[in-house]
C-alpha cells in the first residue's frame, strides 16, 4: 500500500549538526551564500518543494544528497584567507568597480567645472550699489578746438572777389582796337566787373591763368561777352576751320542768344560758328560740323576693304569709317575735318554727336565753356559730363588718329615721350549765377588747378548760410513786392489788376506805386499799350499753364491781344528768335514764359518780372527775378502767393538768410477782392467756359 501523500520532513544528521554548532565567527563566504539564498526566493521555494513533495517514509534521493554534499564540500574547501568574491562573480565585480571609478572621476570633474563656473559667474556679476552718486574726479576743462582744415577746398573757400561796381575800359584790358570799335557800336563803352576780371585771365599774356576758371555772377552781368570775346580774338587769324571752342548751355533760347553775340563779334573774320540743338535735323548738323575729304593711301585703303569684306561675311556691318569708305575713290580713305571753329550746343545734342557722328573729334578743343552750370550739373542730361570728359581726355580710335597722336602713342614709354603732346592745352570756364559747391558734381568736370571768381554786388561781408547751403545776391536796383491772393481760382484776375492798375498806368515809366488802390471810375480807363515803355516777363510753372493764362488774359482784356505772346521750349528756333527780337524792341509788351525760359535769357530793358506761379526753390526765384534790374537799371519783381504758399515764401525767400537784398525788404500788398473782381466776374466765367470748350473740343457748353 502506498505511503501517505504528505509526510513530515525530518532534517538529516548533517543539517542538525550544523544548526547545533555555535555561531562564533560567521564565515563571510557562508554569510554571503546565505544572503544569496534569502535574496533568491525561487531557489528556496524549489528546494522546499522537492523536500516536501517527497513522501514520508521514503528515503531521500541520492542525487539530492550528492548535491548537498557537493555544496558543503565547496564551502569547506574555500580558503578562509580569500576575502574576495566568488570566482564566477569576479569578472562582473571588476567591471562594476571600473565603471564606478570612472563615474567617480566624472563626478569629480563635474564638481570642479561647477566650482569654476560659479567663480566666473561671481566675477562677472555686476556689483549692486545704492542710488548714490559715484565719486568722480575733478572735471578738466576742454581745450578750445581750432580746426586747421576747411570743409571746402581752398579754391572754393577763398574765392577771388570783385565788386560789381568795378568798371574798366576795353583798351586797358588789352582788347584789340578792331574789337573795341565793334563793342562801341553795340553800346559797350566800358567793361563790366565780370568782363574786367575774365578778359585778362583768358587773354594770352603774363596775366593769363594756366588753369580752369569758375565764375559766380548774377545773370545779366555780361558773362556771355566775357568768355566769347577772348576766344574770338585768339581765333581771328584762323583760315581753316578747327573745332577750338565748345559752349554748352541748357536751352535752345540760350543757344540763339550766344550765337547772336558770337556772330556780331565774328563779323569781318573767317571764324565759323555752328550750333547743335534739337530743332535742326541731325543729318543736317552732321554735314555742318564734319567735312569729309578723300586721302590717297593704298595700304590703309586695302586694310579697310579687307575689314569691310570680313564684316560682310560675318553679317556685322560697322558704321563709321567703313561706311564712308564706299563713297571713296580707289586707293583712297576718308579724312574728317571740322566745319566750325566754335560750337554752341545743348548737352543732349552734344552727346548724340559724340556717340553717332563719325569724325566729330574733340582733340583740338582749347576752350570748354559751361554756362548755367548749376542747372546742367543738377539735371545731367544723358550723363553728358561723363561722355564729354571721356571724349576730351580719352584715346582716339586708331583709324581716326592724327599724326600727333600716332607719335605720342609710339613714343609714350620712351624718354622722348614728353616732347610729343597728346593734345593742346584745354581751359575750362564754368559759369553760374549760383556756383555749385557740391564737390561730387564739380568733380565730374575734371577741373585742373581751378580758381573761383565771385562778383559781389556790395562790399564783401559775412553772410549767414541758408538751409540749402547757398547764398544769393540780388541787384541793389531791384524792388520786390508780393500780392496776397485769397482765392486761387481768381489768380488771373489779380494778375490782370496788377498789369492794368500798377504796371501799365498812364505816364508809367518803369515804376509803379504799391499803394495804388481800385480805379475811381466804374469802367476801366482805356489804355494805349503802344505808348507804354514797360516790358513785363511773366513766369509760369509749365507750358500748359502759360497757354491757359495767355488765353484768359486776351479774353478778359482784348486790347492785350496784340501785345501779349507766349514762349515755351517747344517753340522752334526761328519762332523764338523772332519772338525775342520783338520783345526786345518793344513791339511786344507782355511775354509769358515757362520755367525753361527763365535761365540765362539776356533781354535788355525788362522792367517787370511777375511770378504768376510760385517758384519751386529759392534758386529758381533768384533766376526769375534776375531777368530785370540789369546793368544798374531799375526793375521790379512781383510774386502772387496763395494762403498755402505764404509760409514758404516769407520764411525762405522774403526773410530767409540765403537771399541778400541789402536794406530793402519785400513789400506785402493786399487788395480788396471786390476791387479786383469788380465788373469782370461774368467775363471771367465766360472765359473759363471758352477755355474749357477749347480744351475738351466740345461743340457747345452748358
Amino acid at each position: 500500500m502506498p505511503g501517505p501523500l504528505y509526510g513530515r520532513w525530518v532534517p538529516t544528521s548533517s543539517t542538525v549538526n550544523n544548526q547545533a554548532t555555535p555561531k562564533s565567527s560567521p564565515n563571510p563566504e557562508s554569510s554571503w551564500s546565505a544572503h544569496q539564498k534569502r535574496d533568491s526566493p525561487q531557489i528556496g521555494r524549489g528546494i522546499e518543494k522537492d523536500e516536501v513533495d517527497q513522501p514520508a517514509g521514503t528515503p531521500p534521493s541520492s542525487k539530492k544528497q550528492k548535491k548537498r554534499k557537493r555544496d558543503s564540500n565547496i564551502n569547506e574547501r574555500n580558503d578562509p584567507a580569500d576575502e574576495s568574491t566568488p570566482k564566477k562573480h569576479k569578472s562582473i565585480l571588476s567591471k562594476f568597480e571600473k565603471v564606478t571609478k570612472k563615474a567617480q572621476k566624472v563626478r569629480e570633474r563635474q564638481a570642479e567645472d561647477e566650482e569654476a563656473n560659479d567663480a566666473s559667474a561671481k566675477d562677472s556679476e555686476e556689483v549692486l550699489r545704492d542710488l548714490e552718486p559715484l565719486p568722480q574726479p575733478a572735471p578738466v576743462p576742454d581745450a578750445v578746438f581750432e580746426p586747421t582744415f576747411s570743409v571746402l577746398p581752398t579754391w572754393l573757400a577763398n574765392p577771388v572777389t570783385v565788386e560789381a561796381s568795378k568798371r574798366d575800359s576795353f583798351d586797358k584790358l588789352g582788347v584789340e582796337p578792331h574789337f573795341v570799335k565793334k563793342l562801341e557800336k553795340q553800346g559797350f563803352k566800358d567793361a563790366l566787373a565780370v568782363q574786367s576780371t575774365l578778359l585778362p585771365m583768358l587773354h594770352p599774356g603774363y596775366q593769363q591763368y594756366q588753369g580752369d576758371i569758375c565764375v559766380s555772377a548774377k545773370t545779366g552781368s555780361g558773362k556771355t561777352l566775357a568768355y566769347l570775346l577772348p576766344i574770338i580774338e585768339a581765333l581771328k587769324d584762323h583760315v581753316t576751320p578747327v573745332l577750338s571752342a565748345i559752349v554748352v548751355v541748357p536751352s535752345r533760347q540760350l543757344v540763339d542768344q550766344a550765337l547772336q553775340t558770337a556772330e556780331e563779334l565774328c563779323a569781318g573774320t573767317k571764324i565759323k560758328v555752328g550750333t547743335a540743338l534739337g530743332s535742326t535735323p541731325f543729318t543736317t548738323e552732321q554735314k555742318q560740323l564734319v567735312k569729309i575729304t578723300a586721302q590717297y593711301d593704298p595700304d590703309k585703303a586695302q586694310k579697310l576693304h579687307e575689314r569691310a569684306a570680313w564684316q560682310m561675311k560675318t553679317g556685322y556691318t560697322e558704321r563709321g569709317i567703313i561706311d564712308d569708305l564706299r563713297t571713296m575713290p580707289i586707293d583712297h580713305i576718308p579724312r574728317y575735318h571740322s566745319g566750325v571753329d566754335i560750337l554752341i550746343c545743348t548737352p543732349g545734342r552734344l552727346v548724340e554727336h559724340i556717340e553717332s557722328t563719325t569724325g566729330f573729334l574733340l582733340r583740338s578743343v582749347r576752350w570748354l565753356v559751361i554756362d548755367e552750370a548749376d542747372q546742367l550739373l543738377s539735371q545731367n542730361f544723358q550723363g553728358w559730363s561723363t561722355v564729354l570728359m571721356k571724349a576730351l581726355h580719352g584715346e582716339t580710335a586708331e583709324d581716326l588718329m592724327s599724326a600727333r597722336e600716332h607719335l605720342h602713342k609710339q613714343w609714350t614709354n620712351s624718354e622722348w615721350g614728353a616732347c610729343f603732346q597728346k593734345r593742346k592745352q584745354l581751359t575750362k570756364v564754368v559759369l553760374s549765377a549760383t556756383m555749385e559747391t557740391d564737390l561730387t558734381k564739380l568733380g565730374s568736370l575734371r577741373l585742373e588747378r581751378p580758381r573761383l571768381v565771385s562778383i559781389l554786388e556790395e562790399p564783401a561781408i559775412e553772410v549767414p548760410t541758408g538751409a540749402d547751403g547757398d547764398n544769393f545776391e540780388l541787384p541793389s536796383t531791384l524792388n520786390e513786392g508780393a500780392v496776397a491772393v485769397r482765392d486761387g481760382g481768381k489768380k488771373p484776375l489779380y494778375l490782370l489788376y496788377l498789369l492794368l492798375e500798377h504796371i501799365f498806368t498812364k505816364g508809367a515809366e518803369g515804376t509803379s506805386t504799391a499803394e495804388a488802390e481800385s480805379p475811381t471810375s466804374e469802367t476801366p480807363v482805356p489804355r494805349s499799350f503802344a505808348e507804354q515803355n514797360n516790358r513785363v516777363l511773366i513766369f509760369t510753372k509749365s507750358n500748359e499753364s502759360a497757354s491757359r493764362l495767355s488765353h484768359l488774359l486776351t479774353v478778359l482784356e482784348p486790347s492785350l491781344k496784340d501785345y501779349l505772346r507766349t514762349m515755351t521750349p517747344s517753340s522752334t528756333s526761328k519762332e523764338a528768335k523772332k519772338l525775342l527780337r520783338s520783345f526786345g524792341s518793344g513791339a511786344i509788351k507782355v511775354l509769358i514764359a515757362s520755367d525753361a525760359a527763365s535761365r540765362g535769357l539776356d533781354i535788355p530793358d525788362i522792367t517787370h518780372v511777375v511770378n504768376y506761379d510760385m517758384p519751386t526753390s529759392v534758386t529758381s526765384y533768384v533766376h526769375r527775378v534776375g531777368r530785370t534790374a540789369r546793368a544798374g537799371k531799375p526793375g521790379e519783381a512781383w510774386t502772387l502767393f496763395t494762403k498755402s504758399e505764404a509760409a514758404w515764401f516769407w520764411n525762405q525767400v522774403a526773410r530767409g538768410d540765403s537771399v541778400r537784398r541789402g536794406d530793402k525788404k519785400v513789400k506785402r500788398i493786399e487788395w480788396k477782392e471786390w476791387n479786383v473782381t469788380y465788373n469782370r466776374k461774368r467775363t471771367y466765367e465766360a472765359a473759363l467756359a471758352e477755355l474749357q470748350q477749347a480744351v475738351t473740343g466740345a461743340d457747345s457748353t452748358e
